[in-house]
């Protein structure tokens, strides 16, 4: 009898165990779970936060798109944030126990998402944990909630980002094909002009198309982060002037970002943001003349 009260008292025990487990670790049946409740119409978005370390940076949609602090951001950028917390999948249950949120980190103090739609209606508001064990999945609690979720996706690059990370680094965009004018000043001096469909380097006239595929990356220059300043250390390195058919211009200046790095700060005129741009970059448009005349005609 004692040897049966013994068994039983330890069945007990297990069982009592295995609901301590599956309430507390949350390995729970995930057939249990709704996997798709924080999956929301990415298109009812309007506004969304990034919360981190007690700073906010705020996304806001208009009729242009995305900005962010009154400045376009990067839609590709945009489109992967989008796309990662409207699409989330839950991958299993970690616990419900709020003891254990700070395991995870999940607590209220941590990194936050939140997404509205234009009536100020939340659509997704989560805590932003760290990464799981394999590298491929997040822990996650809506705000509010106990529950602590690990969705396969990788959230963690979003718990620090800043609005350098998410601003558009477009430094120049238009057509080449308007352009009637180029003037190099700096490191580089020469002039380009353009009459019709003759181009002039220096008033010698050279090959339309050697110089069209030399001006090409100028249609889209994009910088490799921000800058805060153009202080007083940063030398003078290089300007481009850009003269446009419609009587337009544009004017973008180099400075060097150190004396022997290889960066250097781009300022665009109408523009107040200061970018970081390759110096090597620039070596594209280190042309003389003979690499600009048209190329002999080959005699028979």
């Amino acid at each position: 009898m004692k040897n049966k009260q013994t068994i039983l008292a330890a069945g007990i025990l297990g069982v009592l165990a295995l609901l301590y487990y599956l309430t507390q670790t949350g390995s729970v049946d995930t057939k249990s779970i709704d996997v798709d409740q924080f999956k929301i119409d990415k298109i009812e978005i309007t506004d969304i936060s990034l919360t981190s370390a007690g700073s906010s940076i705020e996304f806001i949609k208009n009729e242009s798109g995305w900005s962010l602090d009154d400045y376009p951001v990067d839609t590709v950028r945009m489109k992967q944030l989008m796309d990662q917390f409207s699409d989330l999948s839950i991958d299993r249950m970690v616990t419900m126990n709020p003891e254990k949120h700070s395991k995870y980190e999940v607590t209220d103090q941590e990194s936050q998402f939140l997404a509205s739609n234009g009536d100020g209606k939340d659509l997704l508001h989560l805590i932003i944990g760290k990464q799981g064990a394999n590298y491929q999945e997040t822990f996650v609690r809506a705000d509010g909630e106990n529950e602590v979720y690990a969705v396969k996706s990788n959230l963690i690059q979003y718990k620090n980002k800043t609005v350098k990370d998410f601003w558009d680094r477009t430094i120049t965009q238009f057509d080449v094909n308007h352009v009637n004018q180029i003037t190099f000043s700096g490191e580089l001096n020469y002039s380009l002009n353009r009459e019709g469909p003759v181009w002039s380097y220096d008033e010698v006239q050279v090959d339309f198309e050697k110089v069209v595929n030399m001006l090409r990356p100028l249609e889209n220059l994009k910088a490799s982060n921000f800058a805060d300043e153009i202080g007083v250390d940063n030398t003078f390195y290089q300007m481009l002037s850009v003269g446009f058919e419609d009587g337009s211009g544009l004017e973008l200046t180099f400075h060097l970002k150190d004396a022997n790095g290889a960066l250097l700060l781009v300022q665009v005129s109408g523009n107040n943001k200061i970018f970081e741009y390759s110096k090597s970059g620039l070596n594209r448009f280190k042309k003389e003349i003979a690499e600009l005349l048209p190329d002999p005609i080959p005699t028979s």
